[in-house]
């Protein structure tokens, strides 16, 4: 019983959509650049500084308001990849019912990437 679902859930026509390919596999690369940007430009700062700590948000009124260790800085790709597993996941069931939904939620994933890279991008100029 349980080869057949592991059958059906590598034969699904999600996984051979084109634009599904495209929005996961571009969603994976922002999401490691994101990883890799981190760990090269805040790992060894963290190192270099006495307390190990770094400055993850800024705000236009009060500047520098958050401070913590640098190792918190990673949550911000680790929330990029929970949305790229729970949107692939939620695509797949929803792709034979509707793919107007899939498509919605494959794309939101790329934007969302793309957004958490800047965030990422933001927290290294401001630690820079």
């Amino acid at each position: 019983m349980w080869l057949y679902s592991i059958s059906k859930f590598f034969s699904n026509p999600y996984r051979d959509d084109l634009l599904v390919k495209i929005a996961f596999i571009s969603s994976v690369i922002i999401n490691l650049i994101t990883w890799v940007a981190l760990y090269f430009k805040i790992h060894p700062f963290a190192y270099l500084s006495e307390s190990g700590q770094v400055y993850l948000h800024y705000n236009l009124y009060f500047g520098i308001d958050k401070i913590d260790e640098w190792y918190k800085v990673f949550i911000i790709p680790l929330l990029g990849l929970i949305f790229i597993i729970f949107n692939n996941l939620l695509g797949y069931f929803f792709y034979i019912k509707e793919k107007l939904i899939s498509y919605i939620l494959v794309i939101s994933q790329t934007a969302l990437q793309i957004i958490l890279f800047a965030a990422a991008i933001f927290v290294i100029l401001l630690n820079i």
